[in-house]
């Protein structure tokens, strides 16, 4: 497994899941719509789609400077980074151009995966890269 993970193109994972991330949530109408399950289960959404944004830049950082310990500088830059990243989408999608509302609920849920991803992200690298 491990040899896979070296030879895949540096940044290639970090790059595919900000595409991802921009087109469902600045494109106006990315999916069909269904009904939630229940009520704010959107905010679970957020809290996911953070959380894995936070886990694969820390997994390319440290894949590529073929470390087995994500220091904590850089762990911190990821939470600064992602939470910044969660922050100008919700600003984004406030605008006019993309017309999806701007919630602050959305931000603070983003906020919260990312953070619970820098809880774990240390540790999990370590298992990853060992």
């Amino acid at each position: 497994m491990k040899k896979y993970l070296t030879k895949m193109p540096s940044y290639l994972p970090s790059v595919a899941i900000t595409l991802l991330l921009f087109y469902l949530t600045l494109v106006p109408d990315p999916l069909p719509r269904i009904e939630q399950p229940f009520l704010h289960v959107d905010k679970l959404v957020h809290v996911a789609m953070m959380l894995v944004v936070y886990l694969i830049y820390a997994f390319d950082y440290t894949r590529r400077e073929r470390q087995h310990l994500l220091s904590l500088p850089v762990a911190l830059w990821i939470l600064l980074i992602t939470v910044a990243l969660g922050g100008f989408i919700e600003l984004a999608q406030g605008t006019d151009f993309i017309n999806r509302g701007c919630d602050i609920w959305d931000f603070v849920a983003d906020s919260v995966g990312s953070a619970l991803a820098f809880a774990f992200a240390r540790p999990l690298m370590r298992i990853i890269f060992s």
